[in-house]
């Protein structure tokens, strides 16, 4: 176990960052390749939120890699509904981290864990901020893969950035974060930590891979079955998917897994090869609006 991973609310001695200008407050959850923790940002005095590479992947160049492109994406998509970076370092131990605004609410997941489906007005609401995200990244944002500066792209150097689409991968409402506002919930879009770089002019992918990156429940056909020229569409299935489930508190191919386990490998053959049941015929359907 990294021994940042046993760090709560009452240590206050890890900082990280220039003149330790971040100080780890507690750790707010951790995936593949990375830990994120609350932090507090002493220069400017706000909380944010810092992901730092795993002490036990940090001899992997190839995972090295493959966070570095992950800050890199989430630092060139200025949106809004994206999560937004705002510096990023290494520590004296040599692990890269990157720092990201602080998020308070839930996840999209989490709401649906309590509510099961949602009401249409509130789901056209939702989904039309998670297109605004993902229209940002799949119309294309001029990207360095060389330097990973976040303000880098700001005034691009033709020589050094190109136009670029990214394709996340792993749309999911585990990755749609809802912020509470007096106008309603904010949509942030996060983790782009598989997510796909398309060249805008050419059919060069990078980031691309033989086997499946993502979640199998939301994982379009063309992903699951591993193509090497997977572009936005994908993204779109899944959020077709997830559409779905807010409105019904289903899936579209009658599993019911709020109530029941359902394996990876049955969301493999669903999705790759399973015709989906129209909304129209789930068991709400009564519930709205036929026209």
């Amino acid at each position: 176990m990294d021994h940042l991973e046993t760090i709560n609310s009452n240590s206050s001695h890890y900082w990280i960052g220039e003149d330790k200008r971040y100080r780890l407050v507690d750790r707010l959850g951790g995936g593949g390749m990375g830990n994120v923790y609350l932090a507090m940002d002493t220069r400017l005095g706000k909380p944010v939120a810092l992901k730092l590479l795993k002490e036990s992947l940090a001899d992997d160049e190839s995972i090295r890699v493959r966070f570095e492109w992950e800050l890199a994406i989430c630092a060139a998509l200025k949106s809004q509904h994206i999560v937004q970076v705002s510096d990023y370092g290494v520590t004296p131990q040599g692990y890269p981290f990157y720092v990201m605004e602080y998020l308070e609410g839930q996840t999209l997941g989490q709401l649906l864990s309590q509510t099961k489906k949602l009401p249409p007005q509130q789901v056209c609401q939702l989904v039309t901020q998670i297109c605004a995200g993902l229209q940002v990244a799949h119309e294309g944002v001029m990207f360095s893969g060389e330097r990973i500066d976040p303000n880098d792209c700001a005034a691009p150097n033709p020589q050094k950035c190109d136009l670029v689409k990214v394709v996340h991968r792993d749309l999911k409402p585990e990755n749609i974060f809802l912020v509470p506002t007096a106008l309603g919930d904010l949509v942030k879009i996060i983790d782009f930590g598989i997510a796909k770089i398309r060249h805008f002019h050419t059919a060069d992918y990078t980031n691309a891979t033989n086997f499946f990156l993502g979640t199998c429940h939301y994982a379009s056909p063309e992903q699951i079955k591993g193509a090497k020229n997977l572009d936005e569409r994908s993204d779109i299935y899944s959020l077709g998917l997830i559409i779905y489930e807010m409105l019904s508190g289903f899936d579209p191919f009658g599993f019911n897994f709020r109530q029941n386990r359902v394996s990876g490998e049955e969301w493999i053959v669903a999705n790759a090869s399973t015709t989906p049941q129209p909304l129209r015929s789930s068991p709400i359907a009564n519930s709205y609006p036929q026209n």
